[in-house]
């Protein structure tokens, strides 16, 4: 199937030159707020937790973890050291704790943007230092985003910003092994002489490496099935997780080819990732789920806004190509795949224009839910059968995507031992309408227990 998309292959074309001269399983689709889904969280803390608070929340949060919603939680050192009943927190407050009452307000764990170039690749949204980009992630709401294409140029910034004490959210960079468009040129096993996972501190880290296999028509692929196999293997022979960019079915089937010899049956103990699931087949879905692979997808309009474009839904006409290929988060969840959303900043926005109501974690749980484009309002009965519900579509940017960067010990949920990083919103999204959703403001982005972006102080540690 050789679907097309104007934006993906511009974006392939462009890439490179856009930026600086650079546990336990859960149920399908995540757990539900509420219910008792007990994951085995691990501590981000190389030493004991604190036992006092430096701040503690009251009021409705989001746990993401069981039980689902609390009444309260501490936070000290940058992590969680107590989350629950409010009588059962305040026990680890002193006279220098500040506890900030929510009001009508909610906390969710930091909501995490699973594939995205928002530093990057800065430049095509108009945006000129790297501290913008980062503004502009934290303001929406993100406590960590995803660089999904890292060369060693943009690592050396990256490691710059790092040092500077510059990165006020959590980076997770993914290394290129090829160039995008128009050449494809490979890159070599650069990424060799680093640990898998290499983490300079807790607000950068590598967790994986990034395969660019086509192009955004799926006309063209910069890796041959030998080739791709043989380097899928040395990456994950050496500890790292694959990321990738796989637009056609020619390309999942490449990459499905090349899972399935290097895990052979066992664990996908990596997370290894389906970057880009636009289009699945029945047969791929299946593989998918075999290997508990994590297929990534753009959840604001990217149904009724991608696959409706002319030059996309114009060459599924060939026998044997329907439209039920496209979109299938439903499917994916009914699967029990772990669905990540991702803004996939800045490719994702028409014509890569960074408005205030686009980018946003709100963006991608109300799209999720109903489908509806930025662009084209009809949604098309086959993407209303792929809708998610708000528990699904709340876990694609906080559970699922910290599963998808495979940290989920320390993000995603909020329990003791979890990194202290927590969006406030001006609403509860478990009883909201999309329109209400997209409406709802960031009141505080907390990283490590303190607010790196606040629009009232008197909600911001």
């Amino acid at each position: 199937m050789r679907v097309r998309r104007s934006i993906v292959a511009i974006a392939s074309a462009l890439v490179v030159g856009c930026g600086p001269a650079g546990p336990s399983a859960t149920p399908a689709g995540g757990p539900t707020p509420g219910s008792v889904t007990t994951p085995t969280p691990g501590t981000a803390a190389s030493a004991p937790l604190p036992t006092t608070a430096e701040t503690i929340l009251v009021g409705r949060i989001i746990r993401m973890d069981g039980p689902g919603v609390a009444e309260a939680i501490a936070l000290a050192g940058g992590f969680v050291i107590a989350v629950g009943d409010r009588d059962d927190v305040m026990q680890v407050a002193d006279g220098s704790t500040k506890v900030i009452d929510l009001g009508t307000n909610v906390a969710y764990p930091g909501f995490v943007d699973a594939h995205s170039h928002w530093i990057g690749d800065r430049g095509m949204m108009g945006l000129g230092t790297p501290a913008e980009a980062i503004q502009a992630a934290v303001s929406r709401g993100w406590t960590s985003i995803t660089e999904t294409w890292v060369d060693q140029v943009r690592m050396d910034e990256l490691r710059a910003l790092d040092a500077a004490g510059e990165l006020k959210l959590r980076v997770d960079g993914y290394l290129a092994l090829n160039l995008p468009g128009p050449s494809g040129e490979h890159l070599g096993d650069w990424y060799l002489v680093y640990r898998p996972g290499e983490s300079p501190s807790d607000h950068l880290r590598f967790p994986g490496v990034k395969f660019t296999i086509d192009n955004g028509w799926g006309t063209k692929f910069w890796w041959t099935a030998d080739d791709l196999a043989a380097a899928v293997k040395r990456a994950d022979g050496a500890g790292w997780q694959i990321a990738s960019h796989t637009v056609s079915t020619e390309a999942h089937d490449m990459l499905l080819d090349a899972y399935e010899a290097v895990l052979a049956g066992g664990p996908n103990v990596h997370h290894h990732r389906v970057d880009h699931a636009i289009q699945v087949t029945d047969e791929q879905l299946a593989r998918m789920k075999a290997m508990d692979l994590v297929p990534i997808v753009h959840l604001d309009g990217a149904a009724a806004d991608w696959v409706l474009e002319a030059d996309y839904l114009g060459h599924l006409n060939e026998p044997g190509e329907p439209t039920a290929w496209l979109a299938r988060w439903r499917d994916m969840a009914d699967a029990g795949l772990k669905i990540a959303g991702a803004v996939d900043a800045p490719w994702i926005f028409p014509d890569f224009v960074l408005k205030s109501d686009i980018g946003r974690p709100v963006d991608q749980i109300a799209g999720a839910m109903d489908g509806v484009g930025r662009k084209n309002t009809e949604i098309p009965t086959w993407v209303l059968k792929q809708l998610l519900t708000v528990d699904q579509a709340l876990a694609a940017v906080t559970w699922d995507a910290a599963w998808a960067i495979n940290d989920i010990d320390r993000r995603g949920h909020l329990a003791v031992g979890t990194y202290a990083d927590i969006t406030i919103l001006s609403g509860d999204v478990t009883a909201a309408t999309p329109d209400q959703i997209r409406r709802m403001d960031v009141i505080a982005t907390i990283v490590g227990g303190s607010a790196a972006f606040c629009a009232v102080a008197a909600y911001c540690p």
